[in-house]
């Protein structure tokens, strides 16, 4: 499984979901702290993911640009 540090609400969800399947648990509950950490996260997750793709869009526009520009030279060469 994936372990990320900056994370631990999302993991420790993760690892309560893994332990009620394993139980056969209909469900979970969390507190409102919970909740609100793991809320926090998934906020800061989300930006990170939003500025990730910006940059990777920015990216592909600059390849886009680049890739369709065609320097042609000519050499009238001497008689």
């Amino acid at each position: 499984m994936y372990q990320n540090n900056n994370l631990p609400s999302v993991e420790k969800l993760i690892q309560r979901l893994n332990a009620a399947e394993k139980s056969q648990q209909r469900e979970i509950r969390i507190s409102i702290q919970e909740a609100k950490d793991l809320t926090q996260e998934l906020a800061l997750l989300t930006t990170k993911m939003g500025n990730t793709v910006q940059e990777i869009h920015q990216l592909l526009l600059e390849m886009k640009a680049n890739s369709s520009k065609i320097d042609v030279k000519f050499d009238g060469g001497t008689f």
